[in-house]
């Protein structure tokens, strides 16, 4: 068969698609109800799912939203925490300058406080040495006038008579008294 056979015009055959006015207004009807689907279907389905699909975005948008509120919100919690971290190492400087000023200070007091003590113990040290320089100055002048009075006790009763002793004795005793008065001059 020849295709060109198909579409030829005959009055018998019209072609594939059959295009008369009695065809035509046989198919308005189903136009019409085409259209009265379209419009119900669009009533019933598409507002509905445009309204979930716009709640859908509005939720989104506003997710966005808090999470850009959210990221700022950190981003500024992020500045203060650095803030601190910084005003915390500073007074953490702080701190540690005065505590070491409070050392040197305190160092510096317990030094001088030490001096003092052992300026003082030299001094009362001094003192005790001179007083006992002293004392043993006076024992050991003691010490040798008695040897002298014994020595030359015993060597007068040997050489010399009653006279020549009491007259060596009030000289004697006239040294002695002036030595003891040098003495008592040269510790004040």
């Amino acid at each position: 068969m020849n295709p060109l056979f198909l579409l030829s015009a005959t009055p018998e055959s019209r072609g594939i698609l059959n295009l008369d006015m009695q065809n035509f207004i046989d198919g308005i009807p189903n136009l019409l109800n085409f259209i009265l689907l379209a419009i119900l279907l669009t009533w019933l389905l598409y507002k509905p799912v445009k309204k979930v699909l716009q709640a859908r975005a509005d939720r989104v948008e506003g997710d966005m939203k808090d999470a850009a509120q959210n990221k700022a919100t950190a981003a500024e919690l992020k500045t203060q925490y650095e803030q601190k971290v910084k005003d915390i190492e500073v007074e953490r400087a702080a701190i540690l300058e005065e505590a070491r000023k409070l050392a040197s200070e305190n160092r510096d007091k317990i030094l001088e406080t030490a001096k003092a003590d052992a300026a003082e113990v030299k001094s009362r040290a001094e003192r005790d040495i001179a007083t006992e320089k002293e004392q043993l100055k006076g024992a050991v002048h003691q010490a040798i006038i008695d040897i002298s009075t014994d020595m030359a006790a015993k060597l007068i009763s040997a050489t010399i008579d009653k006279t020549a002793h009491d007259k060596l004795f009030s000289e004697a005793m006239t040294e002695l008294e002036a030595t003891t008065a040098f003495a008592e001059s040269a510790t004040a």
